[in-house]
C-alpha cells in the first residue's frame, strides 16, 4: 500500500463561473472506492469514471475502481478539461478551488 494514495477526491464543475462541488470519491485501506453525487446534472463524468474506470494516458490503460489506490491517483492526473477539476481533499486543510 502506498502512503501517497489520496483518500478523498472531489470533482468540481465551473459552469456558471463559480466552482461547484458535484461529486466526491472516497477510499480507505480495506474498503472499496465510494462515490457520492451532489449534483446529478454535472456529475456524469464522475459516474462514468466510477463505472468504467479512469483513463490513464501515461500507461495507455483504464484504471478500474477495483484498483483503488491507482484509481484514486489516476483521478488526479492532469487532463485538458474546461469545466471540471479533480481536487485532492484527503488532508484536513485541503483548499477547494
Amino acid at each position: 500500500m502506498s502512503d501517497n494514495a489520496p483518500t478523498r477526491v472531489a470533482l468540481y464543475a465551473s459552469a456558471s463561473g463559480t466552482d461547484e462541488r458535484v461529486a466526491e470519491f472516497r477510499w480507505s485501506p480495506g474498503s472499496a472506492v465510494q462515490l457520492t453525487v451532489f449534483d446529478p446534472d454535472w456529475a456524469t463524468l464522475a459516474e462514468q469514471y466510477y463505472r468504467r474506470g479512469v483513463p490513464l494516458v501515461t500507461e495507455m490503460r483504464t484504471v478500474p475502481r477495483s484498483e483503488a489506490e491507482a484509481f484514486m491517483r489516476a483521478l488526479l492526473e492532469p487532463r485538458s478539461m474546461s469545466y471540471y477539476e479533480f481536487v485532492d481533499e484527503s488532508r484536513p486543510n485541503s483548499i477547494s478551488p
